[in-house]
Formats: structure tokens, sequence, C-alpha cells
């Protein structure tokens, strides 16, 4: 008599972290945030997609035992496009939930409680990031971009835990990178995204405001300890930024 297969287990939460050279940030945040993950109580899966980082990254990753953790690489194609097939390979396990969070580990790892216990009562639900240390130039480019957001998709409805709006502006931080999505929302807002999207993190936010998807947000801090990383403008993030403005522009229109 054959042994009969072990049901295959249903994904709930899936956590998309994209990596570009961070090999000092990645264990002191698998140190922080998979006590988080744990408590939640559920099967849940950490996807790395490493973004052809040049330091020891991809090494680090490959050193930690834990069958929780799954490492993707590419070749360098940018922050979207990783945060993108990460999306995507969560879709294709199966998950409920997807999560995002940046490798550089800035932000106060303690919202997350807040966002994954008022899941149900909501579609996406974002940690907007109150201190962020940015140039002039960056945060005219962040303004702007929920500028565009606002006037083309409408400003969205912030709730606090009761269900009562807590900012009559909306959404602020359309493109943080704090973020819990219901997958079967998510995936439909996918089929929209450009594979090539600079910010697709702006995109499916503004996706989920048009189709008046319940919004949930709260304020989230730095992280205490970490070494501040202020917010440059670039030629690289001008040129992106442009780029954005007309993809959402485009995406509006699809």
């Amino acid at each position: 008599m054959g042994v009969r297969p072990t049901p295959a287990v249903t994904l709930t939460l899936a956590i998309v972290i994209p990596v570009y050279n961070e090999q000092d940030n990645l264990l002191p945040l698998l140190r922080d945030w998979q006590p988080l993950f744990q408590e939640a109580n559920v099967p849940y899966q950490v996807i790395f997609i490493d973004d052809g980082s040049t330091d020891n990254s991809l090494r680090l990753l490959g050193q930690v035992s834990d069958p929780t953790i799954k490492v993707v690489t590419q070749l360098n194609a940018g922050h979207g496009p990783a945060v993108l097939r990460g999306y995507r390979i969560s879709l294709a396990l199966g998950a409920e939930w997807v999560f995002q969070i940046d490798s550089d580990h800035q932000l106060d790892p303690a919202a997350f409680a807040d966002l994954w216990n008022n899941r149900e009562r909501y579609d996406l639900l974002l940690a907007e990031r109150e201190d962020k240390d940015a140039t002039v130039g960056r945060r005219l480019i962040s303004g702007v971009t929920r500028r565009i957001v606002h006037t083309l998709y409408g400003s969205g409805v912030s709730n606090d835990s009761s269900g009562m709006s807590n900012d009559s502006s909306g959404v602020s931080d359309v493109n943080s990178p704090y973020r819990l999505m219901r997958a079967a929302w998510l995936a439909e807002a996918l089929q929209k995204v450009p594979a090539a999207a600079f910010a697709p993190n702006v995109l499916i936010t503004a996706w989920f405001v048009l189709k008046k998807s319940r919004i949930f947000t709260i304020k989230t801090r730095p992280r205490g300890g970490a070494e501040r990383r202020r917010s440059k403008l670039s030629a690289y993030i001008l040129r992106g930024a442009i780029q954005s403005a007309f993809q959402t522009l485009l995406f509006r229109l699809r």
C-alpha cells in the first residue's frame, strides 16, 4: 500500500521583501520581524527577492536555515520589478494576504500587529511613514505623486480601528513600503500593472482607491536604533519619478 500524500498547507500570509545590498540589515530584520509573523499563528512564507546584490546579502540569506524563508534571485532590475515578482510568487503560492516591507529595516515593526489585527474588515492596510527623513526634492516628488493619485483616482478613505475616518485627506503615503493587501484584490490590480513599473505600489494604491476598497491607515515611525538613511533626490530617482507619473496617468486610462 502506497504512502498517502500529505495535504497541502494553505498559505495565509506571504511576506515580500526586496533586497539590494542590505547585508548589514538582513539578520537584524529577521530577528525583529520573525517573532511577529510567528505570533500571527498562521501558515506564512517570507519571500526575499534578491535584485542582483553585489555585497554579501545573498550569501547571508543562503546561510539561514528556516523553512519559512524562500530566496529568489534575479538580475538587477530595480525595486519595482523585484516587488512585483514577489507579489506574483505570493499569489502563485495561494496566499490569502500579502505583506510587503523593505529590507533596509528602517521602520518600526510594531505597526504590523495593528495591520494584522484589523485585516478582516479591510482590503488594503497601510502603515504610513510619519517621520520620513528626506530632502526637499524628495519631499516635493512625494507630494506631487500623492496629488496625482488624489486627482486621478480619489483620495481614498482612512479608518482607525473603530472604523471611523481619522484623516479627511485620505491616503497620504501612496507609495508606503509597509502594506498588507488582500490577495484577491491584489491579483486584480496586478492584471493592470505593467511589469516594468518604477513604483508599482503607487499604482496598486491608486487601484484600491479607484475601486473604493476598504482602506485602513495608521502611522509608523523610524525603528529605534536604526541608522537613519536620508532620502535624497538623484538623477535616477528624478527619471523614475517622471516615468512613474506617466505610468500613473496611463494606468488610469487602462
